[in-house]
């Protein structure tokens, strides 16, 4: 005789499937929606998508927002700080959330980034674009020593986590001295130690970096370093560097993009800020 088979997601009451999705991932509980009417139902439940936000800090996110958010519930909230970056802190700094993880990204605006002759209007001039989340951004109008440095306390972050940090940024047609030339980057991390000296983590990585492509022979490409690459919103990014966030100790990462060894004159480039994102695994899809 067949026994009868056991219906074992009907069996389980709908506080243990909101726990068991909210340990899975934003990605997955919008998968299981299409598993039954019930399942849906849990997924879209506030229960699942506030775990989600807690580790996001969300409340203290919103308390630091430039402009209120329209939203009447968890899911909704998440999707709105999933689908686009939110001013905070005066709109010197944007947060969103990484749709399918839910770990946070930040993008550290030109103002809060600390550019070498960055106020000396003969070297940089500070201009406003339709196309920045940023009210200002910062202009190249003509330099040889070459700086731009970003830091943001490393607590803000996801933890366990390795993020990749990028300039975004545009060129001027008439941007002059970038071509061929390049560039030192690096993201690490410093922990506050004793007396507050900072400790360099041994794992910095340094990158050679190009602005622009040039022709280095019969074809446009680069000879060692990474390229930049085209966004979605109109801006350009280029992969400064990469760590990992997993220490939790008091400190910070820092960023930074230079050119000091050549040392010759360079104008064009348009700086919209330095964002940091979760890195993605090409393995998931």
């Amino acid at each position: 005789m067949e026994k009868p088979k056991i219906d074992f997601l009907s069996a389980l009451t709908e506080d243990i499937v909101a726990y068991i999705l909210s340990l899975t991932s934003p990605r997955d509980v919008c998968r299981s929606s299409a598993i039954s009417k019930e399942f849906k139902s849990v997924a879209d439940s506030d229960a699942v998508w506030d775990r989600f936000l807690l580790r996001s800090d969300h409340r203290w996110i919103l308390s630091r927002k430039v402009s209120p958010l329209d939203f009447s519930s968890k899911k909704q909230t998440y999707f709105q700080l999933a689908g686009r970056h939110v001013l905070l802190d005066g709109g010197k700094l944007s947060f969103a959330l990484d749709k399918a993880s839910g770990k946070k990204c930040f993008m550290l605006g030109a103002r809060e980034l600390a550019i070498m002759w960055g106020s000396v209007p003969e070297y940089w001039k500070w201009i406003s674009l339709p196309q920045s989340r940023f009210s200002e951004v910062a202009e190249l109008v003509r330099v040889c020593w070459f700086s731009i440095i970003g830091k943001i306390e490393a607590q803000l972050l996801s933890p366990q986590t390795t993020y990749v940090a990028y300039l975004v940024f545009n060129l001027r047609g008439s941007c002059t001295g970038f071509a061929s030339l390049p560039l030192k980057a690096y993201a690490r991390f410093v922990v506050e130690i004793g007396d507050g000296d900072g400790n360099e983590d041994e794992d910095e990585i340094n990158n050679v970096v190009y602005l622009t492509l040039q022709p280095f022979g019969p074809c446009y490409s680069v000879p060692e370093g990474q390229p930049p690459q085209q966004r979605m919103d109109d801006w350009m990014e280029i992969e400064l560097g990469e760590f990992f966030n997993g220490r939790g100790d008091t400190g910070e990462v820092e960023i930074r993009l230079m050119e000091i060894d050549r040392l010759n004159w360079k104008s064009g480039i348009i700086v919209e800020g330095i964002e940091l994102r979760p890195k993605v695994d090409s393995s998931i899809k």
